[in-house]
């Protein structure tokens, strides 16, 4: 059963420790996820389970047997050649944390990031991490195993929100270091990202690669707050415009929903898969989503 409260971004606002925010999420939160996992036959022991009759005696570990009468199995991270990237925007845009929000976009971000690190991570994939703004900030080249994750966690600590976004030059040097098979999964608000979205994610047309572009707004730039007037201030520009919500609010909802449904039409042309998400939503439906397509593969 799903503890809905671990998997609310509120909850989780308190814990700064990526690693444990990651074991949170997925152990305590989604237990039953792990069924969904591969496990493998590989070298490298991942955790004990209940033996299931009719199963391979040989998967029995015979010591805890004799210790604690229990029949218990021995499941391996199975090496599986496979790659999953994480790009992560940290323009100063995912910054922004409305007054109804959990938390920040970024911060968002980058916890479904730590979750589908630890995710990849128990499949026995490599991992690697691209963040970027008007400049590449990190940039973690895949690897797997334990001190790969911890890298990787310690990254996503030390990540802020700054600069301005340049999607098309950080895309362009992120596709060029692919390697033979991946998935990859952007993690961005997409702003001012419509125009270049289909030449720059050609690559997803290949068989070789998996994409999935998760949007994360807050909930201010889906529905604008009430109130009598607002100030609209660029967070990656000087330019500001106050403004009566009543006298656009309904107009602002139209755009944005149209922009958003362009980007998904864009995206899908192709073949990268698309969701938007908001601040305030549990992580829930990202992380089945992103199980759901890595194990495609």
């Amino acid at each position: 059963m799903v503890d809905k409260n671990l998997l609310d971004p509120s909850h989780l606002h308190s814990i700064q420790d990526y690693s444990l925010l990651a074991r949170v999420v997925v152990d305590g939160a989604m237990p039953g996820i792990h069924r969904s996992l591969r496990q493998g036959r590989g070298s490298e022991f991942f955790q004990y389970r209940p033996y299931s009759r009719g199963e391979d005696l040989k998967l029995v570990d015979w010591k805890v047997f004799a210790k604690r009468d229990e029949l218990v199995a021995k499941t391996f991270q199975e090496d599986t050649n496979f790659t999953v990237c994480l790009v992560l925007d940290v323009s100063a845009s995912m910054g922004y944390e409305g007054k109804r929000a959990s938390c920040s976009k970024l911060r968002y971000a980058s916890i479904l990031a730590a979750c589908f690190a630890y995710l990849a991570n128990r499949q026995g994939d490599r991992i690697g991490l691209f963040a970027y703004s008007d400049e590449v900030r990190e940039w973690i080249r895949p690897n797997s195993g334990a001190g790969q994750l911890n890298r990787v966690f310690s990254s996503l600590q030390g990540l802020k929100a700054e600069g301005k976004n340049a999607h098309d030059f950080a895309w362009d040097r992120m596709a060029s270091g692919l390697p033979g098979r991946a998935m990859v999964v952007f993690l961005s608000d997409f702003l001012e990202a419509e125009n270049t979205l289909t030449e720059r994610l050609r690559f997803s047309l290949s068989s070789r690669y998996e994409c999935l572009c998760l949007q994360v707004l807050d909930p201010d730039e889906i529905d604008l707050p009430e109130g009598e007037a607002l100030r609209f201030a660029e967070l990656e520009g000087e330019r500001e415009v106050s403004t009566s919500p009543p006298a656009i609010r309904e107009k602002y909802k139209k755009d944005m929903s149209e922009f958003c449904d362009d980007l998904k039409t864009k995206l899908s042309s192709v073949s990268a898969e698309f969701e938007s998400l908001i601040t305030n939503q549990d992580l829930g439906h990202a992380m089945r989503r992103f199980l759901g397509m890595r194990n495609r593969k």
